[in-house]
């Protein structure tokens, strides 16, 4: 991998190796080291295309002397943040750009990605979700138990009925962004009308799937998951670009 990365990138731009005993400086990579590295996850990915998010102002690699671009771990993190939310959300580019630009000013360490729905295949809705305690909730969310009880109140998040470890990862994402929506006055209680309107849609995607998932015959119930993703994925871009539309009505 990396000898395809160093065939990719420009002459010149080879990463000098950590130096033991220094404190393992961070590793800078240049741009064909990155598309090398993202490349099995997004095949699609290209050093042009990699300089075009550039262009549009979602990626500011630092650069050398000899103005070589050079890609840190958290410029490789908001790539892939980037790149998922493109592939599996389906979002404009201007969306992708406020939501990544969002986590950062949010100091939070993790993108803020789709939690439950968007993915390509109906697997991720099906496989075994991670469990969580209450306390492990908190300590991730950064939320206190009084929040999260909150949170269960106005069904923005639900307990599942298994002994112990009652929340699943979309439920930590959920406590997390809802703990810093309260920095700008936003109360759990504000939000109801979110979780009623999502329980509307999911209705919607509900009558339009349950035959396919209630089928008998495997390939058909796979083909209703399928269907079952990409929708809630349009939907979900849907809505970005209609609360998208609303705001900038404000401006």
């Amino acid at each position: 991998m990396v000898d395809a990365a160093r065939r990719s990138g420009r002459p010149g731009e080879q990463v000098p190796p950590a130096q033991p005993g220094r404190g393992q400086p961070e590793r800078l990579l240049n741009i064909g080291q990155l598309v090398a590295l993202l490349q099995p996850d997004f095949p699609d990915l290209s050093i042009t295309k990699v300089r075009y998010l550039e262009d549009r102002g979602l990626l500011s690699p630092a650069r050398t002397k000899g103005r070589y671009r050079k890609y840190s771990p958290a410029d490789v993190r908001r790539l892939r943040a980037i790149l998922a939310l493109q592939r599996d959300e389906y979002l404009p580019l201007e969306v992708i750009k406020q939501r990544v630009e969002l986590s950062k000013t949010m100091g939070s360490g993790q993108p803020i990605l789709p939690g439950a729905v968007g993915g390509r295949s109906g697997a991720v809705l099906r496989r075994e979700a991670p469990a969580y305690s209450l306390q492990e909730m908190c300590d991730t969310a950064g939320a206190s138990a009084q929040f999260v009880q909150l949170l269960l109140d106005y069904r923005l998040i639900d307990r599942s009925a298994r002994t112990g470890k009652a929340f699943t990862e979309p439920d930590l994402e959920i406590a997390r962004i809802c703990q810093l929506l309260t920095r700008f006055g936003v109360e759990p209680r504000n939000l109801r009308l979110l979780s009623s309107s999502t329980e509307r849609e999911a209705a919607i995607l509900e009558q339009i799937v349950t035959p396919a998932l209630r089928s008998s015959h495997p390939d058909k119930r796979e083909y209703g998951e399928k269907m079952l993703s990409d929708l809630g994925a349009l939907f979900s871009q849907l809505l970005h670009l209609l609360l998208y539309k609303e705001l900038r009505r404000l401006v």
